[in-house]
């Protein structure tokens, strides 16, 4: 019987070292591929990262282990004009970007995807967290069952077609389990730590990594939403929608961003309870849910999600043309930022889309 073959993402962390092990143990001939994202520099050695120096000799290892055939991308160049770039025009303009769903959405999941099926795969396998049901010949989406370790939000840009050609293991285990495994499986990784930072920004510094591009740091006012200049600032890139510290600002009250102006190059602040929104619009919205959506067609009674980490809330999306949409909460939430992902669900907790908050 020929084995299946599959493409199984490295990046040198349990996760996808996990799910390489689990895949061969399942009788799947598996290729191992590492995707070297940026140069990483032994100052900056920090185990949080991911793609590059330590985290692709871990790779290189935990395939040696399993004995199965590995490979080392050179996706710098990609990496940086699509996810860096990105992610520093997104700071020029006043935005706050997400650049994991960036390289989900054109790194992994479109180049890295096009290079397993040049491999000869049927499938790439990651190590996100997020759950995959195949019924009836639908492919949904689901959140994990680890809720803490939950990644579907970084997912909402997956395209539809791609679907059947994904495979996510770790969907239905809780993050002890998956050490478990790689210490029955015996890997170097066992014991490494979570990669939580912004992976090539290695100190987790971000202001001081825009520092260096331009267009950048350019000071202006901080200002009440009454017009009124509080205070001065080093830079639009040096806050977001929601930020109370470093404002430094003594008003006898906790003040908050309310929005970051590029035209004017002017932070607007103020309390907390102007942060609420009960509508706004989002861009580029993506449905993975089941059938099509088109112009004018209202999504009623989903669960909405505007941050990574906030609580969901009852809503509603309204499809306009060019994949715009219109969306509405039914009680207000805060952190409503410009670049930030706007995440639908159905109460199941099956993931149908999204798209980028205007």
């Amino acid at each position: 019987m020929i084995k299946e073959r599959i493409v199984v993402a490295m990046s040198g962390g349990v996760d996808s070292s996990v799910v390489a092990c689990m895949l061969k143990e399942q009788g799947y001939e598996v290729i191992g591929i590492t995707l070297q994202l940026y140069k990483s520099s032994s100052k900056f050695l920090n185990k949080k990262a991911c793609c590059a120096g330590q985290d692709i000799y871990d790779a290189k290892e935990v395939a040696r282990k399993i004995n199965i055939p590995h490979y080392v991308l050179d996706y710098e160049n990609k990496f940086n004009d699509i996810v860096i770039k990105n992610f520093v025009e997104s700071y020029q303009k006043g935005e706050t970007p997400i650049p994991c769903v960036q390289c989900n959405q054109y790194i992994k999941f479109s180049e890295l995807l096009n290079t397993a099926k040049s491999y000869g795969a049927k499938y790439l396998a990651t190590g996100h967290y997020i759950k995959m049901q195949n019924k009836g010949n639908k492919i949904r989406l689901f959140i994990a069952d680890d809720i803490n370790k939950d990644q579907s939000y970084f997912m909402f840009q997956t395209k539809k077609k791609d679907m059947p050609f994904l495979k996510f293991p770790l969907g239905h285990l809780n993050k002890t389990i998956t050490r478990e495994l790689a210490v029955k499986y015996k890997i170097p990784v066992a014991d490494k730590p979570e990669s939580q930072d912004i992976c090539f920004i290695p100190d987790g510094n971000y202001r001081k990594f825009l520092k260096k591009y331009a267009g950048l740091g350019i000071k202006g006012t901080i200002e009440d939403d009454d017009g009124n200049i509080l205070a001065s600032h080093e830079g639009i890139e040096n806050y977001t929608v929601g930020q109370r510290k470093h404002l430094k600002i003594a008003t006898g009250k906790p003040l908050y961003v309310l929005k970051i102006i590029k035209e004017t190059n002017t932070i607007v602040v103020g309390e907390k309870s102007k942060l609420k929104f009960e509508s706004f619009n989002v861009s580029n919205f993506n449905w993975l849910g089941d059938g099509t959506i088109s112009k004018n067609d209202i999504i009623k009674k989903v669960l909405i999600k505007v941050r990574a980490r906030h609580t969901p809330v009852e809503g509603q999306v309204d499809i306009h043309d060019n994949m715009n949409a219109s969306v509405k909460v039914y009680q207000p939430v805060e952190g409503v930022a410009k670049g930030q992902g706007c995440v639908v669900y159905k109460k199941n907790g099956q993931l149908l889309g999204g798209g980028w908050i205007q």
